[in-house]
């Protein structure tokens, strides 16, 4: 009891040294962060209850991948139905998968890189690629970037280089099909809890709380799925923790976050533009057990 007094004492004397903001200044300092207010929602069936990743195979068929079985689920959102079913590997912690031109790109929690060439052909041919990265990183994200002819990837946890208060974005040569360990983006976790920033009172507190060795920044942002936006050429990176999307321009600058809100965000896992340009968020069943697929509109 007397260490609680002692803290809240602390945190007053902090508050002290921080006038209350004007609320417009902090409108201001969160001008980059939106809250879409309207989705369509397509809930699952049972046997996406784990759904991982997304990408898409036309308007309206998704190719999904959930994460225990190697098997790209081909789904029709207008039937509400999955058409096919594609068995390419055995069962592993599959986290995000991704369409380039006629070949499909698996990824796991440990980096392995599955490709599925020619995946429409009655012979696909299916090869593995190792990476530097382990289970500590814990990948979650895979998308493939046409411009350059590479794979991004985005760990969930710390890159290569275990700094935890960034979170890294990878690039995989797939004209080498090596990985590059120089992240191509490197995201500042202080930058996104800034666009956040409260009251005096509890600006004071987080403060006083790192000031202790209270600094975990995975509390903040932690990546679970990467898609590109052809259009603009912006990067999306998808949050399963606080339900946020960060867009960086093309140059790795953060240009906005997109604030996900409602009950039907219960673990978003998988990001992915449609060729018509529409973004959709697919997340896991979590405790319902049902999964679904959200057409989110936003704005560019």
């Amino acid at each position: 009891m007397y260490k609680y007094f002692i803290l809240i004492g602390a945190i007053a004397l902090l508050s002290c040294n921080n006038p209350i903001k004007d609320n417009n200044a902090d409108k201001e300092n969160n001008n980059k962060v939106i809250t879409p207010k309207e989705n369509t929602v397509y809930d699952l069936p049972e046997e996406l209850s784990e759904i991982s990743g997304i990408t898409f195979l036309n308007d309206s068929v998704v190719v999904a991948i959930q994460d225990e079985d190697g098997i790209l689920f081909y789904y029709n959102i207008n039937q509400n139905s999955i058409i096919k079913k594609q068995a390419f590997g055995k069962k592993d912690d599959y986290e995000d998968l991704v369409k380039a031109g006629k070949d499909m790109y698996t990824i796991t929690s440990k980096g392995l890189i599955h490709e599925i060439k020619d995946f429409e052909s009655s012979k696909p041919v299916i090869r593995s690629f190792k990476t530097p990265f382990s289970k500590e990183n814990d990948i979650e994200g895979l998308a493939y970037d046409a411009k350059n002819h590479r794979l991004l990837i985005a760990p969930k946890e710390a890159g290569l280089d275990m700094d935890k208060t960034t979170k890294e974005i990878y690039a995989f040569d797939l004209k080498t099909m090596t990985l590059q360990t120089t992240p191509v983006y490197t995201i500042h976790l202080p930058e996104i809890e800034a666009q956040f920033e409260g009251d005096a009172l509890e600006e004071s507190s987080k403060k006083f709380l790192k000031a202790l060795g209270n600094q975990n920044m995975n509390k903040v942002f932690r990546s679970s799925a990467i898609t590109i936006n052809e259009t603009t050429g912006e990067t999306f990176i998808l949050s399963v923790i606080n339900g946020l999307i960060i867009v960086l321009t093309p140059e790795g600058i953060l240009k906005k976050l997109i604030k996900l809100s409602g009950p039907e965000y219960k673990q978003p896992e998988g990001i992915a533009f449609s060729p018509n340009g529409k973004l959709y968020i697919s997340n896991e069943g979590n405790k319902s057990g049902i999964g679904n697929i959200i057409e989110l509109k936003h704005e560019n």
